[in-house]
């Protein structure tokens, strides 16, 4: 039997550690869940038009800055968005992880909060608010979700807006 000399094996060591390498870096490949498609820019270019955009579906991070309670003791709280602008989200599920200066990303659709809308008017002097159907806290990565939205929740997820 014929012995192959050391740097035979070393070669084919090199390229078997590339190769499980490659598979490793291939299979962290970040993920694409939850994407955003709003901020306060967007935000600031529709104020002055929002019936045009009314039901429209968005997704942002945001940071709490007031939590108050809202119709069935669900969240009705005030967020900042990457430019310092403020907007009142209108959650449709309980959150217990919700807090003030907690980082979030939301996704709801924009809502004019009407004139007979009794915690949006007590709170909301803009008159935009978001109805939230999916938060996710940003820290902990634990995604919330009302179960009447659960199929746009999963599509979020796996990386695509739902359209209205």
């Amino acid at each position: 039997m014929k012995i192959l000399p050391t740097s035979y094996y070393s070669k084919i060591c090199l390229l078997l550690l590339i190769a499980i390498g490659n598979f490793s870096l291939h299979a962290q490949k970040p993920s694409n869940g939850c994407p955003r498609n709003f901020d306060g820019k967007k935000l600031f270019s529709i104020q002055r038009e929002i019936k045009k955009h009314e039901g429209k579906i968005v997704a942002f991070d945001a940071e709490v800055t007031k939590l108050e309670n809202g119709f069935n003791d669900k969240p009705y709280f005030e967020v900042s968005l990457d430019n310092g602008t403020k907007l009142w989200i209108a959650s449709m599920m309980a959150n217990k992880t919700l807090a003030v200066k907690r980082k979030i990303r939301i996704l709801g659709y924009l809502n004019q909060v009407k004139p007979d809308d009794e915690i949006g008017t007590k709170f909301n002097k803009k008159g935009i608010q978001v109805r939230a159907f999916a938060i996710l806290d940003i820290e902990t990565k634990q995604l919330n979700y009302s179960d009447a939205f659960e199929d746009e929740a999963k599509l979020w997820k796996n990386g695509k807006i739902p359209l209205q």
